[in-house]
Parts: C-alpha cells; structure tokens; sequence
C-alpha cells in the first residue's frame, strides 16, 4: 500500500517515519521543493515529483502535510487524482475553503479525515474514561498556551506560516482544543471571543483567543489560547456536581479529586510517536471501512472552523456570534 505523503516540513517528516514502521505501508514523498527531492532519497524514501507522479506509482492515499494556506489547493487536487485524504489539521483556512473540500470529496467519492492527533492522546482517553465520576459538569476550562519562538528556533518566528493572518494565528494553530472540546462535550451553536494581537511577536496573527460557549447539556465552556505563555502548558479542567478532574496534556497526566482531599492522580507513558502512529493506522484501517471514534471526520474539522470563524465575528463585533451550519451530506462517517 503506497502512500503519497505531500510536504515534507517538520510533521510530514515525522508522517514518513512513522509509515515506514507499519506493515505494508509504503510511503512516498513529495516535497514542495524539488531540490529536497535528492535529500529525501539519500535517507531511503521513494519520492515523486508531484501528486500526479505518485498516483502513476500506485499510490492510493495522500497525507497533506503542507502550511496551512495550501490546504484547499493540495486537497481538491490531490481529490481529483483519485487519493483518499487524512490532511493535517486545520483542514482549511475557515469553513468556506473547508466546504469547498468537502464539496469536492462528495462530487468525487472519495473520504477525508482531519488529523487532529490529541484524540489519540492516552490520557486523554482516560480523561473521558473518568469524566462521569465527577458528576454533571456545569464548567469546563480549556488552556493551550506557549511561546511561538520556541516553536521552531532554528528559524525566525516572523517567517513561519503561523505569523501570517490569512493562514495562521492561535485559532488554526491550536484548533486542538476547539476539537476535542466539541467532541467531548458537543459543538457549540453560538459564542462570544476576544482575539488580541499585542505586538509583542511582531506577527500579524491574533496571538491570543479567549473563548466562551454553552454546551448542549447547558455547561459553560472557556477556552484560553495563546503565542505568549512561558513554559507552555495545555490543560482541561472540569467541575461537576460531585468533584473535579483536570487532564494535563504536557505531563501526560489526568487528576481526580473529591470532597474530603480524595485525590487520585493517573499517568501515561504514551510518547507523541506512538500517538501519531496511532492515528496513521485508524486512517488506514478506514479504507476498509472500520472507522475508529477518534478519527477526526472532515465534517468534525468544518465544524471547528465554523467555530473560529464565529469567534472572529464575535470579537470584531463585541458580542455574541452564531456557529453558521451549512455541512455537504456526510462521506467520511
């Protein structure tokens, strides 16, 4: 089984890795730029040169790895030359270039995934696993939040995709959050955001995003996010009417406490390899039509883009903004 993995950055190196540790999974590379094509080859990876010359190598699936702001243009390209998709989140820039994909896909029959790792994280799976025990939820805190140039020090931050407002910011670079909150707790059908660009970073990308929404089951929802932070951190936290548990995504780690000091504290060993990896075999194993619950379904990835193009809305207009709804009929679910 031949792999057309397109982008060969930082995530689209770590994506050709980890095929070649599955069985049968041949990966082929595809950089955007021809000169990276010798490279790859000195390090055992068959490549091509472009989408078409992968296809005529038989390769039936295709990873977008590329910045941000290709996503639309590789994706409905790389649709019409027959690959099934997993493309690197976010799937577009915002819901209309998303639904466009998504048109595409439902004209061609062909699937497309979203590749939003957390939800394969470990302990995020115990997290879920537990969250019952703490009872109805009335609040949820979400925080995502680092320092941009620490992202990528061997290059200025100012230059990388993320600085950019038309394909980066904190909304698309963290839209983890956005994801597995909708998952978990369910979409939000309206929102207030304030997005703030303080200069610090000299991006012009909003650098900070504080989101608020009700859940369907009536709980509040904040979601913090930020360029800024020192050290990095990502948590959840959720309070329910018998106690409260907190997932702690950098220490690998989900906390449990009860009235009376009960607190029991549960660890994973889970390396970011083994999650990624994960992911990659959900993604294959759905050709076969077995769709794992975490794999991220283009619909879910339109639906968290809908979400940050309403906090935009919102915190340009200093008030609350509806989730617009407009989704093509389902093909990856």
């Amino acid at each position: 089984m031949k792999i057309a993995v397109l982008g060969t950055g930082s995530i689209g190196l770590r994506h050709l890795g980890l095929l070649r540790t599955i069985d049968g999974a041949r990966p082929i590379a595809i950089p955007i730029r021809a000169s990276r094509r010798s490279e790859l080859r000195a390090l055992g990876y068959e490549t091509a040169e472009d989408l078409a010359a992968a296809a005529a190598l038989g390769a039936s699936l295709c990873l977008v790895a590329t910045d941000t702001g290709r996503h639309e243009t590789d994706s409905r390209e790389a649709l019409q030359r027959g690959f099934d998709l997993l493309v690197e989140k976010p799937v577009a820039t915002d819901a209309e270039a998303a639904l466009r994909v998504l048109e595409r896909a439902r004209a061609l029959q062909r699937r497309v995934f979203v590749g939003c790792v957390v939800r394969f994280s470990e302990s995020l799976k115990t997290f879920r696993q537990r969250l019952a025990d703490v009872g109805e939820a009335h609040a949820v805190r979400i925080e995502c939040q680092s320092y941009l140039p620490s992202w990528r020090p061997d290059r200025p931050h100012q230059n990388s995709y993320s600085a950019r407002a038309e394909e980066g910011g904190v909304l698309r670079d963290l839209i983890h959050e956005i994801d597995y909150a909708g998952w978990i707790f369910g979409w939000p059908v309206a929102l207030s955001a304030r997005l703030r660009n303080t200069g610090r970073l000299g991006i012009a990308a909003e650098e900070m995003a504080e989101l608020m929404w009700e859940t369907p089951a009536g709980a509040s929802v904040s979601v913090a996010l930020d360029y800024l932070t020192q050290p990095p951190r990502r948590r959840m936290r959720v309070s329910g009417s018998r106690g409260t548990i907190e997932w702690d995504g950098m220490e690998q780690t989900v906390t449990v406490d009860f009235p009376g000091g009960s607190r029991t504290t549960v660890p994973s060993s889970q390396t970011r390899d083994a999650m990624i990896r994960e992911e990659l075999l959900a993604w294959l194993n759905a050709r076969h039509g077995v769709v794992d619950e975490r794999l991220a379904t283009a619909e879910e990835g339109l639906r968290a883009l809908a979400v940050c193009d309403a906090a935009r809305q919102a915190s340009d207009a200093h008030r609350e903004a509806t989730v617009e709804e407009r989704w093509p009929v389902p093909l990856s679910a």
